[in-house]
């Protein structure tokens, strides 16, 4: 292209000035509007200059012009998506014959197409993209990690379970990764019944303890406590527990974890103080958290008032009424208990006057008679 303007726009364009690339190539298009060049660049420096808005129009005159123009449909698309019009971002890129163009430009189109299912809420097409781009880049273990997270969006726990893994065994240096991880298998653990349940808490008790063995960071050792406490390794999790007080005796959630995993292990009286504590910390819907497992602590402790007060500050009037039923069960076995142990003292002081009366000459056994 040897037309006025022209190579004053390029070098603008190449140069990051793209104010000056979009005056120059304004003016080229209207000196020369048949060169369906200048349209596709004025389109490429407003998307570049903030102006995705603007930029569809070039680049839908520069398509007008020439319809094979791969380049302009793609760039059309991502102005589509950058001037938050994500459907005919997804209509102008599924036009495209994808498979066909070369695998850097199939990923950029993957990428943008899935961004705009996301952004409609279609996790699973987006999901979908995201799996061609991790396996057009299959060294990218980025990659492979956001496909992962879009699985996770859709529901599909599985198989976004299974994207970490492989992107962590790519670069396991990435830690954040590594705790969206054990996340994610936290919640398989808790909807895995049986004996599988336990194999998935023990993997993500594994990579837990890999954060805390490079940061024993409060965040990570309350992670890798929690993950313990779900896998029913209860005395680890209350060791862990503690150590991550000692790092930060002001939240909560340790200390009511450390309550619970005394509670589990049947150490109610343990488990009292920490729960103390961490309701001296919570406040809303966590009080009543604790409030409630406080309550089930001191009821096993047969402590019934202070159970009743618990489970009726945490709005658990069943809870309460089991209590109070429990506490007069109670109450009624005392009695009943009482009341067999002053029959067996009558019964003990009746055999003992039958004895001393056998040991009375002429004494009888036998009631006197009127």
């Amino acid at each position: 292209m040897a037309f006025a303007g022209w190579e004053e726009g390029v070098a603008a364009f190449k140069s990051g000035n793209y104010a000056q690339a979009i005056a120059e190539f304004q003016q080229f298009v209207e000196e020369r509007p048949d060169q369906q060049a200048g349209y596709q660049m004025l389109g490429r420096s407003l998307l570049r200059g903030g102006k995705a808005g603007d930029a569809v129009a070039a680049f839908q005159k520069a398509i007008e012009m020439k319809a094979d123009d791969i380049g302009s449909q793609v760039l059309l698309g991502q102005a589509f998506y950058q001037s938050g019009k994500p459907r005919e971002c997804i209509s102008t890129l599924s036009r495209l014959n994808i498979g066909a163009l070369p695998a850097n430009i199939q990923v950029g189109v993957y990428e943008t197409r899935g961004a705009s299912y996301a952004r409609l809420g279609n996790t699973g097409s987006a999901a979908a993209d995201l799996g061609r781009v991790a396996d057009l880049k299959p060294s990218d273990a980025a990659a492979r990690f956001e496909y992962g997270q879009m699985l996770h969006s859709d529901a599909q726990l599985d198989p976004a379970i299974a994207a970490y893994e492989r992107a962590i065994s790519m670069d396991g240096s990435k830690s954040e990764w590594k705790k969206v991880l054990v996340n994610a298998l936290k919640v398989k653990g808790r909807s895995t019944q049986g004996s599988g349940k336990a194999g998935i808490y023990r993997k993500a008790e594994d990579v837990a303890r890999s954060l805390v063995g490079s940061s024993p960071s409060y965040d990570n050792l309350l992670l890798l406590g929690e993950v313990q406490l779900g896998g029913k390794n209860y005395d680890s999790a209350a060791s862990t527990f503690q150590q991550a007080i000692s790092k930060k005796r002001n939240d909560w959630h340790s200390h009511f974890y450390l309550g619970q995993a005394y509670g589990s292990l049947e150490r109610f009286n343990d488990a009292e103080a920490p729960l103390n504590d961490a309701l001296a910390l919570a406040s809303g819907e966590a009080e009543r958290q604790v409030l409630d497992y406080l309550g089930f602590v001191l009821s096993k402790q047969n402590k019934y008032d202070p159970a009743i007060s618990a489970y009726e500050r945490a709005g658990n009037a069943a809870g309460a009424a089991r209590v109070r039923e429990n506490k007069q069960i109670a109450q009624e076995n005392r009695e009943a208990d009482e009341f067999n142990e002053n029959i067996a003292e009558l019964e003990r002081q009746r055999e003992e006057l039958r004895r001393q009366l056998e040991e009375v000459p002429g004494a009888t056994n036998e009631p006197p008679r009127r």
